[in-house]
């Protein structure tokens, strides 16, 4: 009986002779083994031993490392550079107790700052690193995404921890509006409170070039918008224009509450805070080269809006602007660009919102304080003194004729009576016509060298002369 390896015995017959055996062919030459890296082997028999394409090729993970972004150590197949299998347990285990086949060299984002700078050594520092989770927003493996992210727009990845509420309002922050939060906000540690990139207006800045620029090349800037654009301007949204954190002026009045209160007791309300723009019509709310952040010379701020006859409560108001461009002769203060001079563009007590009282009236009982807006620059004894020689050229010798015509109990007449309080063809913004009613009484007033004289429809022809007084009837 012969026994062959692997074979069960088998009892010999007396009717055959038994043949011989062949001979041994001799073993082919094995082709070396490739050389693989050496990885920690499982020590429980029969489980296989991993290497790097052992993972991908295996018929388990094949499509691992074909994301458009791959982490590092997964596109060069090193899976135990993370991984680690565990003693004792063979990959994949069938009956797994464990949570994983494999350990970890490090846990948390310890594993991570194995090759990755540490994101937690500032004063602030994002959640998902506190707590050395990663992966919350990183995919360990690969994702289509930037940097392995796990969603494709970044504000869809914070708006699964952060409250969805950036975008929600009519205005919306350019960055927001397409998700990019990290504009503003580093994902991972930050000097400062909410990680921002950058501190204060400097971040604004950083976008807003025109705005530097305007900080650095004009003469005034706003305090607020100097050193915090945060408190006018939500960073996210709002239902505002320019997501001004309160309507205009309601966004001013925070701070601005003598005007607000100023403005409420003013009996003749001035329209431009009104409409539109309300205060920005006339205010840069950022930076000025004019004081009080006016946008332009203050002349030139009204006349946008008196470029054409307006309707007020008080009556028509004439087109200022061609009053001016047709009439050469201008008075001092609009000369200078300064309307304020008399106006207060807040609002006030007065007709016409003047600073001080300027009778309406043609007549008016003379009173100092019925001329208040007048003697604020022309001093009273214009009208207080019967002769001089040095007050006013107005005079027949040294008769004050300005004291004959306004210094009077009861029918004294106003400087409006003779004077154009904006502009005239005639020297001294003499008018060409006296307002009386609905009647133009016209000055028919000439000047020489030495005085004047006119024939208006208040009395007969009159003049006056500074060298040889004149008799008039």
């Amino acid at each position: 009986m012969i026994v062959t390896a692997g074979a069960q015995p088998k009892a010999a017959t007396s009717s055959a002779p038994a043949k011989a055996a062949p001979a041994p062919v001799p073993a082919k030459a094995a082709p070396p083994a490739k050389a693989e890296p050496v990885r920690p082997a499982p020590t429980k028999p029969g489980a296989p031993v991993l290497t790097p394409t052992t993972c991908v090729n295996g018929g388990c993970h094949q499509t691992m490392g074909t994301g458009k972004f791959v982490h590092g150590p997964v596109a060069v197949k090193a899976c135990t550079a993370c991984h680690t299998p565990k003693k004792d347990l063979a990959h994949p285990s069938k009956d797994k107790k464990d949570e994983s086949d494999f350990d970890f060299p490090e846990s948390g984002a310890q594993l991570c700052y194995a090759c990755h700078d540490k994101k937690n050594t500032m004063p602030v520092v994002h959640g998902p690193i506190q707590w050395g989770q990663c992966s919350f927003c990183h995919d360990p493996h690969q994702s289509d995404n930037p940097y392995r992210l796990r969603e494709a727009r970044v504000d869809a990845l914070c708006y699964k921890c952060h409250k969805q509420d950036k975008a929600t309002k009519k205005e919306v922050h350019g960055p927001v509006a397409i998700g990019q939060c990290t504009s503003c906000h580093d994902p991972h540690q930050g000097q400062a409170k909410y990680r921002l990139v950058a501190q204060g207006n400097t971040l604004c800045l950083g976008c807003h070039l025109e705005r530097k620029e305007e900080f650095e090349t004009r003469k005034f800037s706003h305090k607020p918008a100097r050193e915090n654009c945060g408190a006018c301007h939500d960073p996210h949204t709002e239902d505002n224009p320019a997501r001004t954190r309160k309507p205009v002026p309601e966004l001013c009045f925070s701070c601005h509450q003598d005007k607000q209160e100023h403005i409420a007791k003013a009996k003749t309300q001035h329209d431009a805070y009104k409409i539109d723009k309300k205060c920005l019509n006339c205010h840069d709310p950022h930076t000025a080269n004019q004081p009080k952040q006016l946008k332009a010379v203050a002349k030139d701020l009204c006349l946008k809006c008196h470029d054409r006859e307006l309707d007020t409560p008080t009556g028509k108001i004439m087109n200022i602007k061609a009053l001016l461009e047709d009439n050469p002769v201008i008075h001092g203060p609009i000369r200078q660009g300064d309307c304020p001079a008399c106006h207060n563009p807040h609002g006030t007590d007065n007709f016409r919102i003047l600073k001080r009282y300027y009778p309406p009236q043609f007549y008016t009982p003379f009173a100092q304080d019925q001329y208040a807006l007048c003697f604020g620059c022309h001093g009273p004894n214009l009208a207080l003194e019967r002769q001089t020689t040095t007050l006013t050229n107005f005079r027949n010798g040294d008769k004050n004729l300005h004291f004959v015509h306004v210094n009077r109990p009861d029918k004294g007449r106003t400087c409006r009576a003779c004077h154009e309080t904006h502009a005239s063809k005639r020297p001294k913004q003499i008018r060409e016509a006296v307002p009386f009613g609905r009647w133009e009484v016209p000055t028919n007033y000439e000047k020489n060298d030495s005085g004047g004289k006119c024939a208006p429809g208040c009395h007969v022809p009159r003049g006056y002369d500074r060298a040889t007084p004149i008799v008039n009837r």
